[in-house]
């Protein structure tokens, strides 16, 4: 007789099966994270989060539902993270894979910035926002850092600061891992996850990667030269552009 039985697809060594075990897992991965995120600066006690949950109205599915941002608070300035990238991936048999999208992102501004706004209203937070959901998007963000050393995106912003968008109405920025005073990766019980840094680009900076012939490497070089400068990976509405020669 035929064999009808459904091959089952390997899991990895370090999955777990059942709704108890993934919720376990879950919690571990997030005190991890918190852990973390609390050696950067003092964060808020309440998470940014849609009062929709976006994967419900055909947005991208982050790996567990999950959709939050942490609010971090630095001597002069504010980070902005991304929460829930890296939790644990679930499957319709209630498999829990850890450590989701293997990165998180995150933002940093000077106070001055955010000019006493709350975080949750500014273009900061709509920017780190839409970095998030084209990560979770896209699936693979981390390999394409880890071949090319970057990533840069175009993105529209919401009541983006005169003078920072381009000619198509968008804002630039530069995603890469860590920076001078925020770590590349973090730790978990799982394994490490990448922490990437959010740039905000001037006009110039994102046609001199747009125009390069090889991008990969006009992002290197424009990251290089930033991070000499004394804003560094700041994200500043108004600064001198950095071209690299």
């Amino acid at each position: 007789m035929p064999d009808n039985t459904i091959p089952q697809v390997p899991q990895p060594d370090d999955a777990v099966v059942g709704k108890e075990a993934g919720a376990q897992m879950l919690a571990t991965a997030c005190a991890a994270r918190d852990a973390f995120y609390a050696t950067l600066g003092a964060m808020d006690a309440d998470v940014l989060a849609p009062l929709l949950n976006p994967a419900f109205m055909g947005g991208p599915r982050w790996p567990s539902l999950r959709q939050a941002w942490r609010v971090i608070r630095r001597p002069g300035s504010i980070v902005i993270a991304s929460d829930g990238l890296s939790d644990p991936f679930e499957d319709d048999d209630d498999v829990f894979v850890p450590r989701g999208h293997l990165l998180e992102v995150c933002i940093e501004a000077p106070l001055a910035v955010f000019a006493g706004q709350e975080v949750a209203q500014s273009w900061l937070f709509d920017l780190v926002y839409q970095v998030s959901q084209n990560v979770a998007d896209h699936g693979s963000i981390d390999l394409l850092v880890q071949r090319h050393g970057s990533v840069s995106m175009a993105l529209d912003v919401q009541d983006a600061p005169k003078g920072l968008e381009d000619d198509n109405e968008q804002v630039g920025v530069l995603l890469a891992r860590g920076a001078a005073t925020l770590p590349p990766t973090f730790d978990t019980p799982y394994g490490a996850v990448m922490l990437l840094t959010v740039t905000v680009l001037q006009p110039a900076e994102l046609a001199y990667i747009s125009e390069a012939e090889d991008k990969a490497q006009s992002r290197r070089d424009l990251a290089a030269a930033l991070a000499t400068t004394p804003t560094g990976h700041l994200s500043l509405a108004k600064r001198l552009a950095v071209i690299p020669r």
